[in-house]
């Protein structure tokens, strides 16, 4: 696994900067400088857009009370492409671009889960509450109670005086 990694670290960038300078041949100096300046202008716009996109939808389901651990995955592969959009070359920015595309994303999951189950073991080990919480030593019983109603807000939660 080592072995594989320095070698993407070693092709990878020289792939790069191969695809650089042979557009600079074909285009010019100034020209591929241009492009590789508005491909993270447009990758950090894109970034910005779908981060949004998805932290909302995130807090939507955290709402709902419901486990948004798809859309942590998106976070991570949108935070994963604005790293590949800050490494001038083309081949990291195309990569960082389909990072960027939701049905490219959902490709790239299940071709994770793919190979997460071919090569991890997993267990879901679900505690069973039907006796209530599990007893231990650091286990206090109590009541909350409350003499002011509490106004909660987005961002912040305050008591009403």
């Amino acid at each position: 696994m080592l072995g594989r990694l320095f070698l993407l670290f070693i092709i990878v960038p020289l792939i790069d900067f191969y695809l650089l300078f042979k557009i600079s041949n074909y285009a010019g100096f100034p020209l591929t400088v241009g492009l590789v300046v508005l491909t993270a202008a447009i990758g950090a716009w894109l970034v910005k857009l779908q981060g949004a996109e998805v932290r909302r939808k995130i807090m939507a389901q955290f709402s709902k009370r419901e486990s948004p651990a798809d859309l942590l995955t998106d976070g991570a592969m949108i935070f994963f492409a604005a790293g590949l959009l800050l490494t001038p070359g083309l081949l990291t920015d195309c990569f960082g671009f389909t990072l960027l595309t939701p049905v490219c994303r959902r490709f790239y999951k299940g071709f994770i889960a793919k190979w997460v189950k071919k090569n991890f073991k997993v267990h879901v080990i679900k505690p069973d509450f039907s006796q209530g919480a599990p007893r231990d030593a650091n286990t206090v019983d109590g009541e909350v109670i409350r003499d002011k109603p509490v106004v909660v807000e987005p961002d912040r939660i305050e008591d009403q005086s």
